[in-house]
This record gives structure tokens, C-alpha cells and sequence, in this order.
């Protein structure tokens, strides 16, 4: 029975993202334990780090799929942790940017070495045209 479930299950494309999706989730939050960051904080960050003058905190919550009150804090925790400041955004004096400190950015830097082993687990046996037509693909799907 379990064997005939599982090849229903592998005909449902939202089981199988959502599968796959947990596991990586998974091996990258475990892979980070040791910087003391999870997905969600290391995104803020990998966030903060694109701009230098920072990145408004509406845009990340919008990026990752968040409500922006589920941000605040993980920006408190990286703040907290002297890896992002909060810094008034110049265009509108009632948002503030969160922008990566040096600190922020070497611990970006490290983080995404450890990112990358872990999806190497998952992908590295993959060609690389498949990885990034799936990244791709994914991207379209994420980001319309």
C-alpha cells in the first residue's frame, strides 16, 4: 500500500516541490547551525548584503513571502548580533533600510560556503544545465 501512496504521490508536483523544498530547508538549516543562522535569517541577510545602502524591510518581507511583522524579528536577532543596522530610508522617512555591516557581509560570505555543500548533497550529482534550468524554472514560478 505505502509503495502504490507513494506513486500517487510522485505524480503531485506540489508534493514533490514541497518535498524536496523541506529536506533542502532542512540540510541548510543544520548546515548553518554553527554561525548561529536558519534559512530565514541567513535570506535577510544574503538581502541586506545586495545593496549598500541598504534594502527597505517591506521589500524583504515581499521577497521572501513574509508579513513584513515576521521580519522585524529577524532583523532584531542579526541587529542584536552586530550583522545589519537599521538606517532611515532617505525616500521615506516612516520606513527604515536594513543594510549589512562588514561583520554582516564576512558571515554572508561563510554562510553561503555552507549553503552551497548542502545543496551539493542534493544537487551536485545533477548536470549543471539541469541545476540552473531548474533555478529557472523555480525563479519563474517564485518571482512572476
Amino acid at each position: 500500500m505505502a509503495e502504490t501512496q507513494a506513486r500517487l504521490l510522485a505524480d503531485d508536483i506540489g508534493f514533490l516541490l514541497s518535498r524536496a523544498g523541506g529536506m533542502v530547508l532542512g540540510a541548510v538549516n543544520k548546515a548553518l547551525v554553527p554561525l548561529g543562522l536558519k534559512v530565514r535569517s541567513y535570506s535577510v541577510l544574503v538581502l541586506a548584503c545586495e545593496h549598500s545602502a541598504g534594502v527597505n524591510q517591506r521589500s524583504v518581507a515581499a521577497t521572501m513571502g513574509l508579513d513584513p511583522s515576521q521580519i522585524v524579528g529577524l532583523i532584531d536577532e542579526l541587529e542584536e548580533r552586530d550583522l545589519v543596522a537599521r538606517t532611515p530610508d532617505p525616500a521615506d522617512r516612516r520606513n527604515r533600510l536594513i543594510a549589512a555591516t562588514e561583520e554582516g557581509r564576512r558571515m554572508r560570505d561563510e554562510a553561503q560556503e555552507l549553503v552551497d555543500q548542502a545543496h551539493s548533497a542534493y544537487f551536485g550529482d545533477l548536470p549543471a544545465e539541469v541545476v540552473a534550468q531548474l533555478r529557472e524554472m523555480l525563479g519563474r514560478i517564485v518571482f512572476p
